[in-house]
């Protein structure tokens, strides 16, 4: 069973209003500053009688709903390259995931269609080399508030009721540790969010932007989730992501093949959702490996299974790519298109947005 480490007390969620932040909030970003140094230093360990069970998340769909703008089950999606497999998906993504940098115009052409027909973007705003510190500081506010008012305008321009965004996905990554500390990577989520604010475009004051905190899976599970957390007053939704490559990279180093299984990536995340007032869960990456033969339709089968048994997930987005020696692309897997074809099509994967 999954166990997580929960420093930062549970949150009552309220409506967001001005850019104060509340007592428990800054209590969190204390610990979070405290806890900067051993962030900086390597894992942190997590002391047994700090850890928590996994909490189950049944019976909670309608907070899940008013939080996360989606009824009716969760959204299917995955990355821009599968919006062309829409046709032998049987159906269209509901959630396309987009990737972009800070002063990047949003959608562009690129991506402009893909909401012309009616799908929702989870969409970052990352930095490729303005450090944390610079962005709290404000020194990029022009840019990133164009970039959130082109998110809003998008919304409505093409009658979307939401539009799930996130500020720098994955700040626990070795590659963007450049950046700044965990703690400087807070103040500048505070920050971002209060421009946001200060505009009106969340989703509960008049806006159509739903905040989605994303961290790499095992970040739930060893204790530096704390590190990073902005609080439960600033985020509509937790998401991680994970895949299941113990074939491809075992393939590469010569070494014996470890599967993952959705609840062993994705437990942590559920757990730490749930001891946090129950948010909203988004998968924001899956995928897996084809190594070995039928891995892949496999885990997607499985990732089927899981997301329907776990109804706080609101939106599962497959990663449709290939990184080094590991491909989740399922283009030219017939079985593993079949499989994320019944997924899609599935009951559990009817979800939509009403804001």
């Amino acid at each position: 069973m999954s166990l997580i480490l929960d420093i930062v007390k549970p949150e009552k969620r309220t409506h967001r209003g001005g850019r104060g932040r509340t007592a428990a909030l800054a209590a969190g970003v204390a610990a979070v500053t405290a806890l900067g140094a051993l962030a900086a230093a390597g894992p942190v360990t997590v002391p047994p009688s700090t850890r928590y069970h996994l909490v189950s998340d049944q019976g909670v769909s309608s907070a899940v709903a008013s939080q996360s703008g989606i009824t009716g089950g969760a959204l299917f999606g995955g990355t821009f390259s599968l919006v062309n497999e829409e046709s032998n998906l049987g159906r269209k993504l509901a959630v396309v995931r987009i990737y972009l940098f800070i002063g990047d115009n949003f959608p562009g052409s690129k991506y402009a269609g893909a909401l012309a027909a009616g799908s929702t973007a989870l969409v970052s705003l990352d930095s490729a080399k303005f450090s944390y510190a610079s962005i709290a500081a404000g020194e990029h506010d022009a840019a990133i508030e164009k970039f959130l008012t082109q998110v809003n305008q998008a919304a409505i321009a093409y009658n979307l009721p939401a539009i799930y965004f996130t500020f720098q996905h994955e700040p626990d990554s070795d590659h963007h540790r450049f950046l700044g500390t965990p703690a400087q990577f807070v103040q500048a989520w505070d920050h971002v969010h209060a421009l946001a604010q200060s505009m009106h475009l969340d989703w509960n004051d008049g806006g159509r932007v739903h905040w989605v905190f994303i961290l790499i899976h095992n970040t739930y599970s060893n204790g530096r989730v704390a590190l990073f957390w902005p609080g439960a007053s600033e985020v509509d939704l937790v998401a991680a992501d994970g895949y299941n490559s113990g074939g491809c990279r075992a393939a590469s180093a010569g070494g014996k093949v470890v599967e993952a299984t959705p609840s062993g990536l994705f437990n942590p995340l559920l757990n730490f959702a749930a001891n946090h007032g129950h948010i909203p869960v988004f998968i924001a990456e899956w995928g897996s490996d084809t190594i070995p033969a039928g891995a892949q339709p496999t885990f997607i089968q499985q990732m089927q299974a899981y997301v329907t048994a776990h109804p706080t997930i609101v939106a599962a987005s497959y990663w449709n790519l290939k990184q080094a020696t590991c491909d989740y692309q399922i283009n030219s897997n017939p079985a593993s298109v079949s499989a994320l074809a019944t997924m899609g099509q599935s009951a559990a994967m009817q979800g939509h947005i009403t804001g």
